[in-house]
């Protein structure tokens, strides 16, 4: 059996390169970390340790709404074309649809949980 290795893979440690493969596959696509934990499979730290790395070295940016953090590629930075073209060559988009399907199916059990009613009527 041929294991194919990707250069994303090769180049950084697994959890650095999902994120970085979930980012910058679409990098005007902004995600939020529970987002990115359930599409990315990794322990929700895992995940908040690596945006921390990526934050602070300049290639994620991210911004506050007061309830969730959202994180995207840095489009500014001069690295983002060549992250760009590594993850192009390494993305796949089937695997893509699983995940969003995923996220979307959690989505909506996580505003159920918090508290979020729309279309549900209160029998009091």
């Amino acid at each position: 059996m041929k294991t194919r290795f990707e250069v994303l893979d090769l180049l950084f440690p697994k959890a650095r390169a999902e994120i970085l493969r979930l980012l910058f596959s679409n990098p005007k696509a902004q995600r939020y970390v529970r987002e990115l934990m359930l599409m990315s499979g990794l322990a929700l730290r895992t995940v908040q340790e690596e945006l921390a790395t990526l934050t602070m070295i300049g290639l994620v940016k991210s911004w506050s709404n007061g309830y969730h953090r959202f994180y995207r590629a840095n489009r500014d930075h001069p690295l983002f074309s060549n992250l760009r073209g590594i993850v192009q060559t390494t993305f796949n988009p089937e695997e893509r649809r699983g995940n969003d399907r995923v996220v979307n199916s959690h989505a909506r059990i996580d505003r159920r949980a918090k508290g979020d009613r729309r279309g549900i009527t209160d029998a009091r």
